[in-house]
């Protein structure tokens, strides 16, 4: 399977269980940010750890039999490069770019250029071709958390691809930008998902617009130090 084939499978196996994507998470003791990008095709699991893959597959309901089968075939495709339990693969080098990236704050203005919005410099990576297609949303409140904390900035991709249970920014008339995770429900209609469970699924008002799915989150680190939601 490509990546693309593999989200959708492991996504297809936790809608058919009932599963938020934070519970799967939960359940393999990984972020659920990394389970969003792993869902849309955006992260490749063969390769990261072979302890982490494998407490993630188990995590979507694959018994070790099959898991091992898979292995196989990934060992076959990588000419043997998967190592053994607890060793990663060798990271490729990606540059960092300086980017001017418009920012517009979580409920008020829109993502339209214009000289008004606040522009910050930041240097990122895997943006290349990308320029002038992105912008970010500073996040304020709690109902993305554990993934968004308040001060974060959600990096926006408005040409990017997206689908159910991918982070995206929803453009609400006379609200402004929110960043919320989507999903459709049983009658087709688009579903507004918090992380957080204290705020319940919402159905986006007559007008709404998705601007794009996130791509990047750059994290707020008050006072220089990491704040208490990134220790605990």
């Amino acid at each position: 399977m490509s990546p693309a084939e593999l989200g959708n499978f492991l996504r297809g196996l936790r809608i058919k269980k009932g599963l938020r994507q934070h519970e799967v998470a939960a359940r393999a003791h990984v972020h659920p940010a990394y389970l969003s990008r792993l869902e849309s095709g955006m992260r490749v699991l063969r390769s990261t750890r072979r302890d982490t893959a494998t407490a993630i597959l188990k995590a979507y309901g694959l018994d070790e039999e099959f898991i091992l089968e898979i292995y196989k075939l990934w060992g076959s495709l990588d000419g043997g490069q998967l190592r053994e339990a607890g060793s990663s693969f060798e990271a490729t080098s990606k540059p960092f770019l300086p980017l001017h990236l418009p920012v517009v704050e979580a409920g008020a203005g829109s993502p339209a250029w214009d000289d008004a919005r606040e522009t910050l410099l930041f240097y990122l990576p895997e943006l290349r071709g990308k320029e002038g297609r992105v912008f970010g949303v500073r996040i304020v409140g709690d109902s993305m958390e554990p993934l968004l904390y308040e001060g974060d900035i959600a990096v926006v991709w408005t040409e990017g691809s997206y689908g159910p249970g991918v982070i995206v920014a929803i453009g609400i008339p006379g609200n402004g930008i929110v960043v919320k995770q989507l999903y459709y429900g049983s009658q087709g209609e688009m579903l507004m998902h918090s992380l957080n469970p204290k705020y319940r699924d919402e159905v986006p008002p007559e007008g709404s617009k998705v601007w794009g799915p996130v791509i990047q989150i750059i994290r707020a680190l008050p006072g220089g130090r990491p704040g208490w939601h990134l220790l605990h």
